[in-house]
């Protein structure tokens, strides 16, 4: 229900986000609210599904529109709105947005602008780690050995061994160091920011980040080619008949030898998601799958169409084909996204800094400076074991800590935000360093808190998105509420819908045994002659010629690793062609067609009911409310989508 209701608050924002159109020509009226031309047109054109230049499609997604509007019209209407387990969601949301919104807009779109830059620029490095906790005062020590690791780099001894035998990376036993390919976000902040600033073969002088001091040498730079959209193939080990690496050798003599790769993929490839659509994988990018190797094959192949040769990963063995490469989207495309992932990224503590600064030149803020002395005095060696228990006595001031506008937060607050936070604080230093960092950390947080109260009043697009979301809730509880929910729990009436709708739930015939496969029919039919000779269990002593694949099957009757037109029968079939391949199925066992039990297809008459319920409830509202289309505007909307 959680992807119904991302459809749902995807349609909200079209809606919503359309309200900025110039016309306001009444298209329909619901009862006595109207809606106007300019959202209709705007969301229409947004929707990549519907945008189209017939007036048949304009009518169909005015239709959705409609059916959208009276949904929310008939949830306020039932005061959805009011409930408790509403206004709990929508102040979850809206605190997720107003995180979003918090930001400094001259810091955020220089680094936005960085991070831009490095998206088109990828580069390799190695590097040496030496372990520090970002809490320790005294950094020399380490400094120092790095600086001697750097100086025999510089040197000359060779950067990898020097990795393996010194670097506190744990992958630097395997990997010598070597981070491979990357672009912007892939590391910390301080890594990358040097890496990308070295020359190809530099060493760098030793960089601080949260995990310790890094020795960098630059190993490579290149321009970054975007996305790549593949096809593979991919022979696991998954019985005894065969050896994945022979099997994927005589898949790639067929490749070579000039059969279509897609039709390869789906006859063979043992990928279970990418094989029945031709072996296509998804578009990605540096550091964008789960298999380097696959992703360093494929970004060195140089031609669309071109493929590798066999390669092994942790997954099996693949063929890789570059089918198309996506390239990097606009400044102003990613603008957005590229915000998003700086706050969540390393880059988000100079963010923080910039941040804090200009709230406090918006907002009054007012520190009591007895305060620190007080806590100063409280805090004994017992928070530096992480015991320290807050325990006011009589003398408590009666006053603030810190004030922000007109929020006080008091002493007592503050002495249990200690208590709370030592675990973190107790690894500074000095008791005075723990006081002023709580301090700095509670005044963040109480100008973010009386920031985000504000958002509605300062910023307009803030306030639209909040309007978008609350209806995208509101939607959901009403079809929770009307249409999902009751069908979930009337199960009378799903076993009622099961037992008269047999039909739909049939499953399909399974054929098992063994499929061979080639591109030579004269091959195929000196297997099927042997086969012909021998008994059913004996088959697997057959000498193959070498451009015959054996697999063994279990599949039903709608898959395309079959032709239509194969007899599920026991025993030899005829020889097919299929795919460009001539094959015959040598038929262990067949399994007829069935009606799974109802708990198997539970899940299928839900969604079914439920889809009738909902089209009930739609004609119910058309019904309840007075709908009236201002019939010459929608002419005038089907004329200019029609040109």
């Amino acid at each position: 229900m959680k992807l119904l209701f991302s459809f749902y608050l995807v349609f909200i924002c079209l809606v919503f986000t359309a309200n900025a159109q110039d016309s306001n020509e009444v298209l329909f009226e619901l009862d006595d609210e109207s809606y106007e031309v300019g959202p209709f047109v705007e969301s229409f054109q947004k929707n990549s599904e519907l945008v189209a230049s017939t007036k048949e499609d304009l009518e169909d997604y005015l239709r959705l529109y409609i059916n959208f509007r009276l949904k929310i019209k008939s949830a306020y209407d039932q005061e959805l709105d009011t409930l408790n387990s509403y206004q709990k969601e929508f102040s979850k949301y809206y605190k997720q947005i107003a995180d979003s919104y918090i930001s400094n807009g001259e810091v955020t779109e220089a680094m936005v602008k960085e991070a831009y830059g490095r998206t088109r620029t990828e580069v390799r490095a190695s590097h040496i780690l030496l372990n520090l906790s970002k809490y320790e005062e005294d950094t020399a020590k380490v400094y120092n050995r790095a600086l001697v690791l750097m100086k025999r780099a510089e040197n000359g001894e060779d950067f990898g061994m020097l990795a393996k035998q010194n670097s506190e990376d744990p992958s630097a036993q395997r990997n010598e160091g070597n981070l491979n390919w990357f672009n912007t976000f892939k590391m910390v902040y301080e890594f990358e920011d040097v890496a990308y600033k070295l020359d190809v073969g530099e060493i760098s002088k030793p960089v601080r980040s949260d995990f310790g001091y890094h020795i960098i040498k630059k190993t490579g730079e290149r321009a970054s080619k975007g996305k790549l959209k593949t096809a593979h193939i991919m022979v696991v080990n998954k019985d005894s008949l065969r050896d994945p690496k022979e099997q994927i050798d005589k898949i790639y003599v067929k490749v070579k030898s000039g059969d279509d790769f897609h039709d390869l993929a789906k006859q063979y490839s043992d990928d279970t998601d990418t094989a029945s659509k031709g072996g296509y994988v998804a578009a990605f990018g540096i550091g964008g799958l789960n298999s380097k190797t696959y992703e360093n094959e494929a970004f060195q192949l140089e031609n669309i169409g071109d493929y590798t040769e066999p390669f092994q990963t942790k997954f099996g063995w693949h063929i890789v084909k570059l089918i198309e490469v996506e390239p990097i989207q606009s400044f102003q495309d990613i603008k957005e996204d590229l915000k998003k992932r700086l706050k969540s990224s390393s880059r988000s503590k100079l963010l923080v800094s910039k941040i804090k600064e200009d709230l406090e030149a918006r907002y009054e803020v007012t520190i009591n400076e007895v305060a620190s002395s007080y806590f100063l005095k409280a805090l004994d060696s017992t928070f530096d074991k992480m015991k320290w228990r807050f325990s006011p006595g009589e003398n408590l001031p009666e006053t603030y800590v810190i004030k922000v506008e007109d929020k006080e937060v008091d002493f007592k607050t503050f002495g249990e935000y200690l208590e709370r936070q030592q675990r973190k604080l107790s690894k500074l230093p000095k008791h005075k360093i723990v006081i002023e960092n709580a301090l700095n950390d509670m005044v963040y947080n109480e100008l973010l808190a009386h920031h985000k109260t504000q958002l509605v009043e300062i910023d307009q697009d803030f306030a639209n998105r909040i309007e978008e979301y609350k209806n995208g809730i509101l939607i959901f509880d009403y079809m929770s509420t009307n249409v999902w929910e009751p069908i979930s729990k009337d199960t009378l009436l799903q076993r009622d819908y099961y037992t008269s709708n047999q039909d739909e739930f049939v499953a399909d015939s399974k054929i098992e045994g063994q499929l061979y496969t080639s591109a030579s029919k004269s091959s195929i039919k000196d297997v099927r002659s042997r086969l012909k000779e021998k008994m059913t269990l004996d088959t697997i002593s057959i000498q193959l010629p070498d451009d015959v694949i054996l697999e063994q099957v279990s599949i039903p009757k709608s898959s395309s690793k079959i032709p239509k037109a194969l007899k599920f029968k026991e025993g030899v079939s005829k020889i097919y062609k299929h795919l460009d391949q001539y094959l015959i199925m040598n038929a262990i066992e067949v399994k007829p067609s069935f009606v799974p039990e109802f708990n198997k297809v539970s899940g299928k008459i839900i969604s079914s009911l439920q889809e009738k319920r909902e089209e009930q409830l739609i004609s119910n509202l058309r019904d309840q409310y007075t709908m009236k289309i201002n019939k010459d505007i929608l002419e005038k909307l089907k004329l200019k989508f029609e040109k």
